[in-house]
Formats: C-alpha cells, structure tokens, sequence
C-alpha cells in the first residue's frame, strides 16, 4: 500500500498519516515499562493538537517482543479533551501485517487503548530481514474526527535510528589436540578511529573446558549480545553458546565483563575437528545506546521536541541519508520498476547515473520511455529492492550469502559494475565448503575469471572437505566439464619439490 500526500481540498474534513519507520530495532536495549517516543507532530486540522508514537520493546529472557500506541503531548495546545477516531497498523515491504481500530477521548498526557503488537525475532535468526526488512518496523497512524475516514490525508513520515554494529567472523583454531591452559587467541572490533570497543579472548580452562571472555570498557556500550556456532566438516553450523545483557545490569554499566562455556561436542568422530582444526562462527551485536530522529519537510511536525535517548549531539544527514530517503519514501519519482508481484517507484536520472542499461532504456523510444515503467520478470521483488538500496545508497545493507547470487546477477545485468564487484568480493571473503560449488558455477555462468579462480582455489585449499561434500557430487553430475577443469587445474600445478 502507497500513501500519497495530497494537495486537494476535501470540503474541509481532513485525516492525517503518521507513518514511523524505526531502523536498526536488533540494537534496542530497552527493557520493560522503557519507551522509544517518535518526534512530534502538530495536527492543525484536530484543533492544533500536539502527537507522538510510542514504542515500547521488551526484550528480555521470557519474551522478545514489542507494542506501539498513539499518545497526545501534555501540551496547553487545543482542547482540554478531543475525540479521535485512529487506526494502528504495522507494515512490512509487502504490506499491512496487522491492524487496530477505534475512537478515544484523548485528554493531554493521554495514551490511547488501541495497541498494536508485533514480535521481535532472535537477535540472530536468518528470517529476521523477512520479517523486518534491513531492520526496520515501520508503524502507520491514521486519524481523523468525522465519522466517515477521508478519502485523503497528509502524509506525515518520520524516522528513528538506533545506532550500534554488527558483525561476525570464524575463529579457526590449529593444533587443537596440543593446547595447554590459558589464552589462547584474541580478536577485537575497533573503530574507525581504531579505539577498541571489544576484546574476545579465546581461553582454555583445566585442559579441557573452551571459554571466550568478552571484555569492554566502553561505558556506553548499553546492549550486547553474542552467539558461537561449531563448524562441521561440511561448513554446517551447530549454536556452542551465547549471551546478551541490556544496560542496567552490573556489568554493562561498568564495562562488559562476561564469559561463555563453549558447549563441548564429539570431537572424536572427526566431524568437527579434522585435521585437527576447530572452526567457531562467532556473531556478535552490540549498541552504543545513540538514537536520532529525523523526518522529510512535509507536514507539521512539532520543532521543539528533539529525541535523543542520550544527550550527544545528532547527527546531520548526509547525501546518502538524503538519497536513500529519497528512495524509501517515494519522493518525486517519475518511473516504476515493477516485478511480479511489486512495484518500486523509482527517478530516472538516478537509474540513467547509475546503469547504462536504464540510461538507453530511458532515454531512447524504447517502450520504457514512453510508459513510465520497467518490467522485471525475471528478478525477485526482494533483489529488485536490493538492487535500488545500492543505487541510491551505495551500500549492500545486511547482504546474505543467500542472497548475494541474485544480486550479482541483477548487477551483471543492468550493468552496475561497482555493485557486480562488491557482491564477488563479498561472496569470496563468505565462501564456504557448502557454497563455493554454487559460487564457481555462477561465476562460469557469467565468465568471471577474477570470481571463478577465486572459487577453484579454495576448493583446493580445503579439497578434503569439498570433495566429500553433497554440494560437489551435484556439481559432478550437474557440471562435469566444470568440475573436470578444476581437478585439472589442482593436479596441473607443478609439484613442491
């Protein structure tokens, strides 16, 4: 569903659209009874009454969910008491998920009954983008006071950002069978002025017993969470311990200090520790507690409200920011690039800058030109809608190794060179046992010789695990010559002397 805003006049009965996006929802670290407001806005048209939103995420070892509702500012603006008809709804990129309905009367200082509510997935889960896409929960309100809802209303957007990172990397730990007590290895995130955030200490414990302590002094470090997965031979993952702790608790406010038992596997069977190499996969979030809150100059939103849950200055919003907002609030578009079941307003002068195919299919008398629309049949909606995050922002946002084929594929297409290079190197800094077969037949497919040799040489760095895989007996019967060429090229090297 598309809101537009409109400029006609509606006899004087007017609704407004509050629609909330709030970005980064993983790095709340808020816990119960705790709030996220939204900035405020000023409905001339309900007697100059003065709004927000509130969001109220509760995270927490029984429960990770959340609950919004609409709230009138205790502000001497309009009435003492007014009545509003509202509505609540929670979208994602597909649409409505769930909705509410009803009237209040709102005195000022006054949270409405209709709650809408939504469930926060694991802070790890692969289904957490389709769910919330790149992170984010976007929150509808429309209000209005006659009994009929207009047929219109302004649209009032609005944006709020949690502020924090996330990130992960494969502790490969040699010689397993001979460590003795003690530390062991150590990993650390920085910044970009190069201050440690986070240290990672990889310790073993009475000859036997693996633990990683995770230590901070950053004070403003509120929410952090980590999690440590076992790698098979076969590139498969099994979860070996985790923590998360939310500002509040002892050792976040004086800097983290925690540790981890890393659950003890077979090691025996040789499944996971092959020529004596242990192999973790370790995620890691963490948030510094910032939020800033922005919105586009249209509608009324109050000024004198600024939302920040610390007190540090908020950050001005770059070309990227402006562009990508640009983008996911349809501002100004003048063409549509539609899949088979979306559509995504798009500016021709952007896809023209970008791409050299949409330059001639936008500025020549092909059909495109003339109907204001691109049909994409054969892309899905999800790496259409990567593909234009890139345009406008340069970035590959939360890319997944599931999802980086198509994305490859969509750049190679409509020739975004820059975008067709970050998505090979992203594929060969996350290639693993179980998804180099797939990387080297996509790479052949699309005679990428940088990508395609990237692939073969690390099928044979790590041909003890490829060759035994089920990803590379279907590459044999699939692709023989392709797989030929590699066994070639292994046994074709001159031999070490």
């Amino acid at each position: 569903m598309q809101l537009r805003r409109s400029t006609r006049n509606d006899g004087g009965r007017k609704a407004y659209t509050f629609q909330w996006k709030v970005e980064n929802i993983s790095y709340s670290w808020m816990e119960r009874r705790e709030y996220l407001e939204s900035p405020t806005f000023i409905a001339n048209a309900l007697e100059g009454t003065k709004w927000s939103l509130r969001l109220f995420p509760k995270r927490n070892i029984f429960t990770n969910s959340f609950n919004a509702c609409l709230y009138r500012e205790n502000d001497w603006c309009g009435p003492e008491v007014i009545q509003v008809k509202y509505d609540l709804a929670l979208l994602d990129e597909d649409g409505l998920i769930s909705e509410t309905e009803g009237v209040d009367e709102f005195r000022r200082n006054y949270i409405g009954s209709q709650t809408i509510y939504g469930k926060l997935r694991d802070l790890f889960s692969t289904e957490r983008n389709t769910f919330f896409p790149e992170d984010t929960i976007t929150i509808r309100c429309n209000m209005w006071t006659e009994e009929v809802k207009p047929a219109v209303s302004e649209r009032l957007p609005a944006r709020t950002a949690f502020q924090g990172q996330r990130g992960s990397f494969v502790w490969r730990i040699d010689k397993f069978s001979t460590l003795s007590s003690g530390l062991i290895s150590n990993f650390v995130v920085i910044n970009e002025l190069e201050d440690v955030l986070i240290n990672f200490d990889l310790v073993l414990r009475n000859a036997t017993d693996l633990y990683i302590d995770i230590r901070s002094r950053v004070k403003c470090i509120k929410f952090y969470a980590f999690k440590a997965s076992i790698i098979d031979w076969k590139g498969k993952k099994a979860e070996c311990g985790s923590t998360e702790c939310c500002d509040g608790d002892g050792d976040v406010e004086e800097g983290i200090v925690s540790s981890i038992r890393i659950k003890q596997f077979p090691l025996e069977s040789g499944l996971y520790l092959r020529n004596d190499v242990l192999s973790l996969d370790c995620e890691y979030i963490f948030s510094t507690g910032t939020v800033f809150s922005e919105y586009p100059s249209c509608g009324t939103i109050s000024s004198s409200v600024s939302r920040e849950v610390n007190k540090k200055r908020q950050p001005i919003p770059d070309l990227q920011d402006d562009l990508k907002s640009m983008y996911s609030d349809a501002i100004f578009c003048d063409v549509e690039l539609r899949t088979s079941t979306e559509k995504f307003p798009a500016h021709k002068a952007i896809l023209s800058a970008r791409s050299s195919v949409f330059r001639r299919m936008l500025s020549s008398d092909m059909k495109e030109k003339s109907s204001g629309h691109v049909d994409i049949t054969d892309l899905d909606a999800e790496t259409v809608h990567r593909m234009l995050t890139y345009v406008y922002t340069d970035s590959l946002g939360d890319l997944q190794m599931k999802s980086a084929p198509k994305l490859y594929t969509a750049a190679d297409k409509y020739d975004i060179p820059s975008l067709k290079r970050k998505c090979s190197d992203f594929m060969q800094d996350n290639m693993r046992p179980n998804t180099v077969c797939d990387v080297l037949v996509l790479a052949d497919m699309h005679q990428d010789h940088y990508l395609k040799s990237a692939a073969q040489d690390y099928i044979q760095d790590h041909d003890e695990v490829v060759l035994r895989s089920q990803e590379w007996k279907h590459l044999m019967d699939t692709n023989l010559q392709l797989a030929a060429n590699v066994m070639y090229r292994k046994f074709s090297k001159p031999m070490k002397r």
